[in-house]
């Protein structure tokens, strides 16, 4: 058909033609090309704020490769390598604080000094150069040092714990949660930049929240089981330790059914409650070995109860279970409005006590409340975190304990292996 033959066309017949047209391409496109899945939608949401883990893997990979063949720490009793370690924390909480404080004298009400910002960058360079010269053997001081901890626990094979205690020291991205509105659940995990600021993660928030009618929260981590883990830079020897020791768990875990099966909303609720069961008590012997001066006393030491006159102390995790357990009752009645309303009210008040939380939702349930080893975001009718509890406690040791949670994966075999009816 020649083109003037077709503007002739009846201008209904040449409508329908051209919804045919594309009717039939959009066909095509949907042959050569699955659906998007919500987290492929999500993700274009947030073009150019994700984090490209494959680029840091890589990069980190070639480091360690060479790091595993010089063994630097070798070199160094333990003594020695106690004040090297020490050494490079105390570089960090340099240039931490240098990096503090030109933030502040930028963010000021008054026009900073030149020469003062100058000097606070040169002090910054300077820490941050030792801070990465050091690095290496920090990792590799720490890593052996857990080893030697698991090695006592039993949980090596030929002196070599399996699999092998693998971090990196780092700048931390963030994690974009989101759960639907009706319900607290974990509907996907995105992770995010790790520098972004308050402002930018409120904009993120809102875009994604009305882009699907969802409710969504940025999260920072302070580790992420990758191998190598990702641990997050800070000169609090007893972070480092715990979370090094939580996140090595998470790699053990993986070679068993509790790891194969993290997805599971139940199974991921047990994985990361062992971990942090697991991590608390490593870190506290991590302490006690290489570290005793850091060792906080006993909360059985330190306890004691309030005077009868004295106003009840305000427990952040009860008062935060309290608050998911009316908020799971106000979602299963269709009430999600007053549900959103009642967690503002709530985050108000754990701000006047002290507990800042930048939004509280059904995104920050949802992520926070996997990690049931305390009470608090997994609600005061959580059904999995006290029974880990309470596995943990009854386990001879922390190898025995592991070789038990290892096989459970849902709340059914958590109930039969306490010897629940």
């Amino acid at each position: 058909m020649r083109p003037e033959t077709f503007r002739k066309i009846h201008p209904h017949l040449r409508r329908g033609l051209h919804g045919i047209l594309i009717g039939l391409f959009a066909l095509s496109l949907s042959a050569s090309q699955p659906a998007l899945s919500f987290e492929d939608r999500l993700s274009l949401q947030l073009s150019g704020r994700g984090f490209d883990f494959a680029t840091w893997l890589l990069s980190v990979w070639w480091e360690k490769l060479i790091l595993d063949t010089a063994a630097p720490q070798a070199f160094l009793d333990e003594a020695a390598q106690g004040r090297a370690l020490r050494g490079f924390l105390r570089h960090l909480e340099a240039a931490q604080q240098a990096a503090a404080d030109l933030e502040h004298q930028i963010a000021g009400p008054e026009p900073a000094d030149p020469a003062t910002l100058e000097e606070l960058r040169r002090r910054w360079e300077t820490e941050h150069r030792k801070v990465k010269a050091l690095r290496p053997l920090a990792e590799t001081i720490l890593a052996e040092q857990l080893a030697v901890l698991l090695h006592r626990e039993g949980l090596t094979f030929l002196g070599y714990p399996i699999p092998p205690v693998n971090l990196r020291l780092t700048p931390m991205p963030n994690l974009l949660v989101v759960s639907p509105r009706d319900r607290i659940v974990q509907q996907a995990a995105l992770p995010l930049q790790a520098d972004l600021t308050a402002d930018e993660m409120d904009r993120i928030e809102r875009r994604v929240d009305g882009a699907f009618n969802v409710s969504s929260l940025v999260v920072p981590l302070g580790g992420l089981a990758l191998y190598p883990a990702m641990i997050m830079e800070t000169p609090s020897i007893s972070y480092l330790t715990e979370a090094i020791a939580h996140e090595w768990t998470h790699h053990w875990l993986f070679l068993w059914p509790l790891g194969w099966f993290y997805e599971r909303p139940e199974t991921r609720t047990i994985n990361e409650t062992a971990a942090d069961l697991v991590g608390k008590a490593m870190g506290r012997a991590w302490l006690a070995r290489f570290y005793p001066e850091d060792l906080p006393p006993s909360s059985s030491h330190t306890d004691s109860p309030p005077a009868p006159e004295e106003r009840p102390a305000f427990h952040f995790g009860r008062e935060l279970a309290k608050t998911r357990t009316v908020v799971e009752r106000l979602l299963a009645r269709g009430e999600i409005r007053r549900a959103e309303l009642y967690m503002e009210a709530r985050r108000r008040v754990f701000l006047e006590h002290g507990y800042v939380i930048r939004k509280l939702n059904q995104a920050y349930f949802a992520f926070y409340g996997a990690y049931a080893a305390e009470e608090g975001a997994a609600g005061v009718e959580d059904p999995i975190g006290p029974r880990v509890r309470r596995l943990w406690e009854q386990s001879p040791s922390l190898r025995a304990f592991l070789f038990r949670i290892a096989f459970i994966t849902d709340l059914a075999s958590l109930r039969r292996a306490l010897g629940e009816p």
